[in-house]
């Protein structure tokens, strides 16, 4: 266990050291690798919405050690260690260990059901193959997208086996969205198996971000007043092509003098990036390194017009939910995950075919003519609210529990607010 995480060991909670679960509810426990803000985030609602105790497993604390926070006691947080080297292999004997730990755990606190983020490791497949042998409800979560599905040959064949497998196992799976509702269908899960469980960030701290939070903000990062800007908020990798979004700055830049870009992230490419910046467009381009305060990034969110994200690949991307929920208009590759639910052309934002770097220079001058700016920029909250009353991730979770006979069904179920 790593030291001031707050996630209290397994052995710990076989001492008694936190109370004893109500046993009038049924227990669920929800593995996951980590926990990052945004999946404490959905945690703390499955605790406070849902009528189980729930338990937070997780089986590689340590892999993210960026965020200043330690996960609240109401969502019972467990750790079961550090990661394992190599622990990404399928057949690592270290991961294959700790999911018979998991296991042990899960049949002393007699667990009804269980949420498990991911199978593509050892850990993962023990625990779920010993769900299926006991009976117990177990749904996968996965943020898979279709389009990325790229495989061929025989290790398309191979992966359609290993995971058509895995999911006959599994009760059914939880998806972000559509393209992850077409991924589980692709290996064989039956439609009214799959139900929407997409993570979402904390929308009331986006959107109520205090002003001397944007004021200092502004200050730290020597933002002029009375400009606009583009943001890109993720890691420098390859992947991200934020390359493509310097470049395209950079060809527009001089037609759009009151138009400064934020990079709001760090990583392997960062020198690589800074020095793509013409000389001449230095200080209109901003370089914020890793921000592990998301209060931060809200106010960030606050001094922007537009983010601008030009992946040639994203599983979901929850930096769409951020912006949309803080009311910028939304730049996309059309590769990204959560395009289909958070970013309509032309409504909300304009897309682009991922690596094209015309495309990407014409949506932005579309996205930053005045008089389409602030009708994409109204118009984002709206597309945000209307998916939420579809999507909630824990009415999701609700009926595919209730599905599982998991929990009763109830005569009405009060969802979360949403906010204009």
């Amino acid at each position: 266990m790593g030291r001031n995480s707050g996630i209290v060991s397994a052995a710990r909670y076989e001492e008694g050291v936190l109370a004893k679960s109500d046993n009038q509810r049924p227990t669920l426990a929800v593995i996951c690798n980590s926990l990052p803000p945004y999946r404490v985030h959905v945690q703390q609602r499955i605790a406070r919405e849902l009528d189980v105790n729930l338990y937070s497993l997780v089986t590689h604390e340590g892999t993210d050690r960026r965020w200043k926070f330690s996960p609240p006691s109401e969502i019972n947080p467990v750790s079961f260690g550090l990661q394992d080297a190599g622990s990404g292999h399928a057949f690592n004997r270290a991961a294959y260990r700790k999911g018979g730990e998991v296991i042990e755990w899960l049949k002393s606190h007699r667990v009804a059901s269980v949420v498990i983020f991911g199978y593509a490791d050892a850990t993962r497949l023990r625990v779920i193959r010993w769900c299926r042998r006991n009976d117990v409800p177990c749904f996968v979560w996965g943020d898979s997208n279709i389009l990325g599905d790229s495989a061929s040959g025989t290790s398309a064949l191979a992966k359609k086996i290993f995971v058509s497998t895995v999911m006959s196992w599994c009760t059914g799976a939880l998806a972000c969205g559509e393209r992850g509702v077409e991924y589980f269908e692709k290996y064989g899960v039956p439609r009214e198996r799959i139900f929407l469980f997409p993570n979402e960030p904390d929308y009331e701290l986006i959107r109520h971000v205090p002003d001397e939070a944007v004021e200092a903000a502004r200050e730290k990062y020597k933002l002029r007043p009375g400009r606009h800007r583009l943001i890109y908020s993720g890691r420098l990798a390859r992947v991200k092509r934020v390359d493509l979004l310097v470049d395209a700055f950079a060809a527009i830049a001089s037609h759009w003098p009151d138009w400064d870009l934020v990079i709001a992230g760090d990583g392997d490419l960062r020198s690589a990036l800074e020095l793509r910046v013409p000389l001449n467009m230095k200080d209109r381009v901003i370089w914020t390194g890793f921000l592990d305060d998301q209060r931060m990034l809200s106010a960030l969110y606050r001094l922007s017009d537009v983010l601008v994200l030009p992946s040639d690949f994203e599983p979901w991307a929850l930096v769409i939910n951020e912006a949309a929920a803080a009311g910028l208009a939304i730049v996309s590759s059309s590769v990204v995950g959560a395009v289909p639910e958070l970013v309509h052309d032309r409504v909300n934002g304009r897309l682009f075919e991922a690596g094209d770097l015309e495309g990407l220079k014409q949506a932005l001058v579309d996205v930053m003519t005045p008089q389409n700016l602030e009708r994409y920029r109204a118009a984002s909250p709206v597309v945000l609210e209307n998916w939420r009353k579809v999507s909630d991730p824990i009415d999701g979770l609700r009926k595919a529990l209730q599905f599982a006979g998991a929990v009763k069904h109830t005569a009405t179920q009060v969802a979360l607010p949403v906010e204009a």
